[in-house]
């Protein structure tokens, strides 16, 4: 995703910030009046050849800064980014400018889940720098506050200033799911999905004989000919879906002590399971919306296309991952029957195996992506020995809860396929095409008539 570039901000509108004289601007003035003072009284010239260049120096910095119009002081820095919108694991630029012909030093508080160029976040040169801000998990982050010391060319007078905090939104990564976009059931008007309504299409359903009102485009020849009596093709209409994404963002599971430092939480696997799904079955035309029953995200209405794709990505990006503050369950109302409905959740709380439930019992196509870690509950990496943490060993025994839990999710997920609902774990592009495979066939397979 791209944004463009801002632009600098005229100096001549910027606030002033005051200058203050530095400790090498004192010193030569001192010096230098000193020491020709000493030479007038003791009537030793040579000490003039001591002071005199120091305080030649110090007056043409004060002269500098006159004739420069800087007696009230100079524009205040700007902190602007070259992208506010970037995807997980870009860059983007983070430029501070100062007035010209002035030295500038910047220094950025480092932030979590994101790293700088030049490392600790610290740079200085002439006018204007520029730090390389690289960004590893989707969210918001907050570029400064920004400490920033700005100088004449002579080190004369300096100004410190704190400038605030710059924001750029970092959405998911754009994953492509390496999975058929065929539905089960499509509901829509016009679309790419085959359906099993006759109409309008590219899908031969059968040939059969010629009746008032077909088009005569349609005649097969061949069958025609070979028959005697006119044939036409009859094809199955295709249609658009809808796509309703459900995430569970009630609480947010780090990984296990033992895993990587980069290894993904419960709502970072949501965050990224969702975007991916709605990017795929957006490319192919259909409707998707989100809904989401921790708070955290927001609601997203229908829509379609890459408008819907900025929005939805944009609903994703704001979630703040900071916010602790327990919510009770946003309820879903009502899902028409036949949409295709992808819960992503690590399948904690009975809540949302309830709300899965009553989708299924109104007649949606249900997919639970499965977000919870993989190091959760996993204990054979301990071997047997006591977690240590920080040297120390554990007073808790959060690994062996864990592994319980786990052992009782279990038996939840077995009951929702055991019930129809196909459940896979997130474990990235290719997660969901054993189940929508299995769906595309389960979907063209032949059915029994009921009398």
């Amino acid at each position: 995703m791209t944004a463009t570039p801002a632009t600098a901000e005229p100096a001549a509108e910027r606030p002033l910030v005051r200058t203050r004289p530095t400790a090498a601007l004192l010193r030569a003035a001192v010096v230098g009046c000193a020491a020709i003072t000493l030479a007038v009284l003791a009537g030793k010239p040579v000490l003039i050849l001591a002071g005199l260049p120091l305080l030649a120096w110090a007056l043409v910095a004060v002269a500098r800064r006159v004739r420069r119009g800087e007696e009230l002081g100079i524009p205040l820095p700007w902190i602007h980014a070259g992208r506010r919108t970037i995807e997980e694991g870009a860059s983007t630029s983070v430029t501070v400018t100062s007035a010209p012909d002035t030295l500038l030093a910047a220094t950025v508080p480092l932030a979590p889940h994101a790293d700088f160029a030049p490392r600790y976040g610290a740079a200085a040169g002439d006018a204007s720098v520029r730090l390389r801000l690289s960004a590893q998990r989707w969210g918001r982050v907050h570029v400064g506050p920004v400490h920033v010391l700005v100088t004449d060319p002579l080190g004369a007078f300096r100004a410190q200033e704190q400038l605030p905090p710059l924001d750029v939104r970092v959405v998911p990564s754009s994953t492509v799911l390496d999975a058929p976009i065929e539905v089960p059931t499509p509901i829509g008007v016009s679309g790419v999905h085959l359906s099993r309504r006759r109409g309008d299409g590219t899908a031969l359903s059968e040939v059969r004989a010629f009746r008032p009102g077909d088009r005569l485009h349609r005649i097969n020849w061949r069958v025609s000919q070979r028959t005697g009596e006119l044939h036409t093709n009859a094809t199955f209409t295709e249609q658009d879906t809808e796509v309703l994404i459900v995430t569970d963002t009630i609480s947010d599971v780090a990984p296990a002590p033992w895993a990587d430092d980069d290894a993904p939480t419960s709502l970072d696997m949501t965050i990224r399971a969702t975007s991916a799904v709605a990017r795929h079955y957006l490319t192919a035309g259909d409707r998707v919306s989100v809904f989401d029953i921790g708070h955290l995200i927001g609601p997203v209405r229908a829509g379609t296309g890459p408008r819907q794709l900025r929005v939805l990505t944009d609903a994703l990006a704001r979630a703040s991952r900071d916010d602790q503050q327990t919510r009770p369950m946003r309820r879903l109302r009502g899902v028409r029957p036949g949409t295709l409905t992808v819960v992503c959740s690590p399948l904690l709380h009975p809540e949302v195996i309830t709300l899965i439930g009553e989708m299924v019992a109104h007649g949606a196509d249900v997919i639970v992506v499965d977000t919870l870690p993989p190091s959760i509950g996993d204990v054979s990496v301990l071997q047997g020995k006591p977690l240590r943490r920080d040297g120390r060993i554990s007073d808790r025994f959060w690994p062996e809860a864990w592994a319980t839990r786990r052992l009782l999710r279990r038996t939840t997920v077995r009951e929702l396929r055991e019930a129809g609902v196909p459940v896979t774990a997130w474990e990235g592009p290719s997660s969901l095409a054993p189940v929508l495979q299995s769906l595309s066939v389960a979907r063209s397979a032949p059915r029994m008539r009921r009398s």
